[in-house]
């Protein structure tokens, strides 16, 4: 069982112009049911009113940080840990909201199982639909509802491997996990939360919540192709360096496999017909048409 030494999670918020949403994604927070926790607001060097927002709140467990100068989300995320003084870690970003009972439901799991460094659940999407509707936000409603169906547990790594199951916004990890894997890469600007969880899977037991416990935001700022394309990028990197296994072969094809198909449904044809003639398979295509990850 856990004691409740105060604080027990420190909530990272990263913030780089989020005065938009910054206010409902900190009121989230103070809604817990569970109020054995910090937040470590870290601001990424705003340029907007994020600094006044944060500083408006007088309860003692919100704390702001200044950047000296601006960093890749990996590295700044980085940064903020080093100020959590709890003993277990959860992200949530600037326009992203948590349900009223996220912290407590994971911590009763925690306390149900206590070899899990990593616990996550299922979250919602939604999007402003008359600002920001498009194909392409359709899309990524659709790909992230996707997600919140895959709830593995254990040993999650050869899974993980092939496939992001886990929302950022919905897990929480033990802070000297975070430390022994070393952190995330620093030069991560995109799939920095694949990134750490594939390290942590190499090294604990996941736990699932089988409830939504948070909500992603859809919006104009991480409706990029060019951002798809880089996170495609990065997970390919972070997959390669299990290589030689055959499980990282075989993730890899898939991965392969997934952006020709986004290069070719974006028009991109030749791009996305060689890359799956190179690096793809038969099998990655049909796992993904039949949704079997």
């Amino acid at each position: 069982m856990l004691d409740n030494r105060y604080p027990l999670v420190s909530v990272i918020i990263n913030c780089y112009n989020g005065e938009s949403f910054l206010e409902e994604t900190i009121d989230s927070v103070l809604r817990q049911t569970y109020e054995n926790w910090e937040i470590i607001l870290w601001d990424n060097r705003s340029i907007d009113d994020s600094a006044g927002i944060v500083k408006k709140y007088t309860d003692k467990r919100v704390n702001y940080y200044l950047s000296s100068v601006h960093t890749p989300l990996g590295e700044a995320r980085n940064k903020a840990v080093n100020y959590a003084s709890g003993e277990w870690c959860a992200f949530l970003d600037c326009d992203d909201l948590w349900t009223s009972e996220k912290l407590q439901k994971q911590i009763d799991t925690i306390n149900n199982n206590g070899n899990a460094g990593l616990i996550y659940g299922r979250m919602s999407v939604f999007s402003k639909k008359d600002k920001h509707s498009s194909s392409w936000s359709n899309r990524m409603i659709s790909h992230k509802n996707k997600l919140t169906n895959i709830l593995p547990e254990g040993d999650i790594f050869h899974k993980l491997l092939q496939y992001n199951f886990i929302p950022l916004l919905t897990a929480i990890f033990r802070k000297d996990l975070f430390n022994q894997v070393g952190g995330i890469s620093e030069h991560m600007e995109i799939a920095e939360d694949y990134d750490l969880f594939v390290k942590l899977s190499r090294v604990t037991q996941a736990c699932a919540v089988d409830q939504v416990v948070a909500h992603y935001r859809v919006h104009e700022n991480n409706l990029s192709i060019d951002r798809l394309e880089q996170d495609f990028s990065e997970t390919i990197e972070i997959v390669s360096r299990y290589l030689p296994l055959d499980i990282a072969k075989e993730a890899l094809k898939f991965h392969h496999s997934v952006h020709a198909i986004h290069q070719i449904r974006d028009g991109k044809f030749l791009k996305g017909f060689y890359r799956f003639l190179l690096n793809g398979s038969l099998r990655s295509l049909i796992s993904f048409f039949l949704k079997r990850y």
